[in-house]
C-alpha cells in the first residue's frame, strides 16, 4: 500500500468513524428526548387542612381550591390533620406544599414582620412559617417599626401591596366571631364572645351560682397548658388567665397590669420604660420579682439559655420579644428598666403583653429535648415540648382540675393583686373579686352539640365560637342570644416558599386566582365573614386594595365557577407546560 493510499484509507476510516459517532450522537439525543418525555409527570400538590369536625370553613376553602386546581390540570391531594398535628407540620417541621388555616391575628400590623421576616424562615412558630425571603421586604418591615402616625400607615400599606404582589400566602376572608350565650345566670357577654382573658372578669352575675359553665370545641387546653406552644395555642385567651403580663390587652386598649405604672423616656435615641411591679405571688406561693421578668424575656429569646450552638427562640410571640433590646433590674425597689428596639410607644406596649414566667419553674426546661414528630434545625428544648400540665402562673385564676379531652376547671386565685386593692391604673370593671368562683370548660363534640347543651341550660356560653351553620338554631331558641363581632383572625392559603413549584411567585399568583372569595363567604361561611386579599384591614389598606367585590388578582371565572382555559393560559404564561391536559414538571 502506497503512502497516498494509506492516508486516503485513514481519512476514509476517520470519516466513517465520525459519521458513525454523529449518527450515534443523534440517536443518543433522540433517546434522551424520549426519556425526558417519558419522565415528564403531572405536577402534584398536597393541601393540608384541619378536619371538618374542627374547622368546616377551612375544609370548604381547601376543597374548592383542590377542585379548581384539578380542573387546571394539577393533581391535588387533600390531607386533613388534627389541629395540633397540622400546626406542628406547618409551624415546626415546615413539611407541606400548601395549607389552609386561620391565622391567629391580634390586630397590629407589626405581626407582618413575624410572618414574613427572612431571618425567621427556619425558626418554629408563626414567624415566617412559609419560608418567604426578600431583602427589600425585610427593610420595609424594619422601617415600619421606626415610624409613627401617617408615616407608618403608608409603610404598612406598601407592605400589603408587596404581599399581594408576591403572594407568600393568599388571604381569603375574615370570619365573624360568633358566640352563643344564655343571660339568665350571667350577663354582660361581650360582642364576639370571650376572646380576651380580661373578658371573663367583666361578666356580671344574676343568679345564685358560683361557676360559669363554658363550652369548648378545641380540646387542646385540656391536655396542654404550655403558653409557648404554637401548635396548642391560638390566641391563648384561656391559658392567659393563668399568667400575668406587664401590660394586659382589653377591649378598650392596653392597661398596666403586673406593672403598676410605666414611665416612658428616651435615652441615646432609644425608647426606655421604667416600671414598678405590683406585689404579686405565683400560684405556688413564691413572690413575683423583677428577675422573673428579666428571665422571661431572656428565655423567650433563647429557651436554651445560651447552652445550644444556635439559639432556640420561642415559637410564640417572637415578634413581641424582638422589640426589647435589654432589661435591667433593681430588685430591692421592685423596679425594671426596659430598653426597646423601636421608638414607637404603641409597639413597645405590645412587647409587654407576653406572659411573665416563674424562673424557678422554667429555668430547668432549657435542657435539650428529643420528641418524636419534632424536627427543628439546631434542636429543641423541654420548654417547647412540655405539656405544662400543672401550670404555675400568677394570673387571676389558677388551675383547679383537668380531664384530658373532656374538661378544664380554673378557680379564683385569692392572693391575686386584683383582689387585694393594688389596682391603680386598672379600670373598676376589672378590679375586685370576680363574679364567680370557678370557670368550668367542657368539651363539646360538635357545634350542634354545643347549641343543644346551651338550650338545655347545661352551659352559659360558648368559649371559642360557633360556625355559621348553627346560627339559625340559636336564633330560634328564645333562651339563647348571639354575640357577633368581626375577628382579627383571617383564613389564608399558605405556600411553602422553600421548595418548587410554590417557591415561584408567578406560580403562587396563578394559584391565588383559583379562589373566589365572595363565593366562599356567601356559600361556605353563610355570609358571616368579610372577603379580603390583605392581612390587615381598616386604615392599613391602600385604596387600590380595598375590597370592592373583586380582588386585584381576580378569580379565573365567575360565581365560583372557574374558567379552566384562562387558568391554564396563566400557568403557561408563567413558564409551565401541559402534556395531554396535565400540568407537568420534569423529574
Amino acid at each position: 500500500m502506497t503512502p497516498g493510499q494509506s492516508m486516503r484509507r485513514r481519512a476514509f476510516l476517520a470519516a466513517a468513524s465520525t459519521g458513525t459517532a454523529a449518527a450515534t450522537a443523534g440517536c443518543v439525543r433522540e433517546l434522551r428526548n424520549l426519556v425526558g418525555r417519558q419522565r415528564a409527570r403531572q405536577l402534584s400538590l398536597t393541601i393540608a387542612h384541619p378536619p371538618a369536625a374542627d374547622d368546616p370553613y377551612a375544609v370548604r376553602i381547601a376543597n374548592r381550591l383542590a377542585d379548581n386546581l384539578a380542573r387546571s390540570g394539577i393533581d391535588t391531594v387533600l390531607d386533613p390533620m388534627a389541629d395540633d398535628v397540622l400546626l406542628r407540620e406547618i409551624l415546626v417541621n415546615h413539611d407541606f406544599d400548601i395549607y389552609v388555616a386561620r391565622y391567629p391575628g391580634e390586630g397590629d400590623p407589626d405581626q407582618l414582620r413575624s410572618l414574613l421576616y427572612s431571618t425567621y424562615a427556619e425558626e418554629a412558630g408563626w414567624q415566617n412559617p412559609v419560608g418567604f425571603s426578600d431583602i427589600a421586604m425585610d427593610e420595609t418591615l424594619d422601617r415600619q417599626r421606626t415610624e409613627t402616625g401617617d408615616e407608618r400607615v403608608e409603610t404598612v400599606r406598601e407592605i400589603q401591596r408587596q404581599v399581594v404582589d408576591e403572594q407568600p400566602f393568599t388571604v381569603v376572608a375574615y370570619p365573624d366571631r360568633i358566640a352563643g350565650v344564655r343571660t339568665d345566670r350571667y350577663t354582660d357577654w361581650p360582642d364576639g364572645g370571650l376572646t380576651l382573658p380580661a373578658d371573663y372578669l367583666t361578666l356580671r352575675r344574676l343568679a345564685d351560682v358560683d361557676t360559669v359553665e363554658l363550652l369548648l370545641r378545641d380540646n387542646r387546653a385540656t391536655h396542654n397548658r404550655n403558653p409557648l406552644s404554637a401548635e396548642h395555642r391560638n390566641q391563648g385567651d384561656i391559658i392567659g388567665l393563668l399568667y400575668d403580663p406587664l401590660v394586659r390587652q382589653t377591649r378598650t386598649g392596653p392597661i398596666p397590669w403586673l406593672a403598676r405604672d410605666i414611665d416612658w423616656t428616651e435615652h441615646d435615641g432609644s425608647l426606655v420604660a421604667a416600671a414598678d411591679l405590683r406585689a404579686a405571688t405565683w400560684h405556688d406561693g413564691h413572690p413575683v420579682v423583677p428577675d422573673d421578668v428579666a428571665f422571661t424575656y431572656r428565655f423567650l429569646s433563647d429557651t436554651s439559655l445560651d447552652t445550644f450552638e444556635t439559639p432556640v427562640p420561642t415559637p410564640w410571640r417572637r415578634g413581641c420579644v424582638s422589640l426589647i433590646d435589654h432589661i435591667e433590674t433593681n430588685a430591692p425597689e421592685g423596679e425594671l428598666r426596659i430598653q426597646f428596639t423601636t421608638s414607637n410607644r404603641d409597639l413597645a406596649r405590645r412587647a409587654l403583653t407576653v406572659p411573665v414566667l416563674p424562673e424557678h419553674v422554667w429555668h430547668s426546661r432549657s435542657d435539650a429535648a428529643d420528641l418524636a414528630g419534632i424536627d427543628i434545625v439546631g434542636g429543641t428544648t423541654e420548654a417547647l415540648v412540655t405539656a405544662n400540665e400543672a401550670a404555675v402562673g400568677s394570673g387571676p385564676l389558677e388551675l383547679a382540675a383537668a380531664t384530658v379531652d373532656e374538661s378544664l376547671e380554673l378557680s379564683v386565685f385569692d392572693d391575686h393583686f386584683l383582689y387585694g386593692g393594688d389596682t391603680d391604673g386598672i379600670p373598676d370593671r376589672l378590679a375586685g373579686e370576680p363574679p364567680f368562683e370557678r370557670l368550668r370548660f367542657t368539651v363539646a363534640p360538635s357545634h350542634d352539640a354545643a347549641v343543644e347543651l346551651l338550650s338545655a341550660g347545661s352551659a352559659d356560653a360558648t368559649a371559642d365560637g360557633l360556625q355559621a351553620d348553627v346560627v339559625s338554631r340559636v336564633q330560634r331558641d328564645e333562651s339563647l342570644s348571639l354575640r357577633i363581632a368581626r375577628s382579627n383572625q383571617f383564613y389564608h392559603i399558605g405556600y411553602n416558599c422553600r421548595r418548587a413549584p410554590t417557591s415561584d411567585p408567578h406560580f403562587r399568583r396563578a394559584v391565588a386566582r383559583h379562589i373566589d372569595r365572595a363565593d366562599i363567604v356567601a356559600e361556605s361561611m353563610g355570609g358571616y365573614a368579610d372577603p379580603s386579599e390583605v392581612p390587615f384591614t381598616g386604615e392599613w389598606v391602600p385604596n387600590d386594595l380595598r375590597w370592592d367585590g373583586q380582588a386585584s388578582l381576580s378569580f379565573f371565572g365567575e360565581d365560583g365557577e372557574i374558567n379552566a382555559e384562562a387558568a391554564r393560559e396563566a400557568f403557561q404564561d408563567a413558564g409551565y407546560q401541559y402534556d395531554d391536559g396535565q400540568l407537568v414538571r420534569r423529574s
